[in-house]
């Protein structure tokens, strides 16, 4: 069986490290069962956390898009 290989966009809000790096690729390919290949981008606006994007679907860990949605349920109780 030939395996597709798995292209993510990692973003986060600091440089990761190797271990965080490799913490994701092998989360992710887990998750698939394929190959992970990441680009990895920086974004200091998400605050902390981060962003993986697989092609098809957005993966928001980010601080910024936990105050949001805080935001808007307080936002919501008015």
């Amino acid at each position: 069986m030939i395996k597709t290989v798995v292209h993510l966009t990692v973003t986060s809000a600091r440089v990761l490290d190797a271990e965080e790096r490799n913490k994701i690729e092998s989360v992710f390919a887990k998750k698939y069962d394929d190959p992970i290949d990441a680009e990895y981008l920086v974004d200091d606006s998400l605050i902390g956390g981060i962003m993986v994007f697989d092609g098809k679907t957005v993966y928001n860990g980010s601080v910024k898009s936990k105050l949001e949605r805080l935001k808007e349920r307080l936002g919501d109780e008015k």
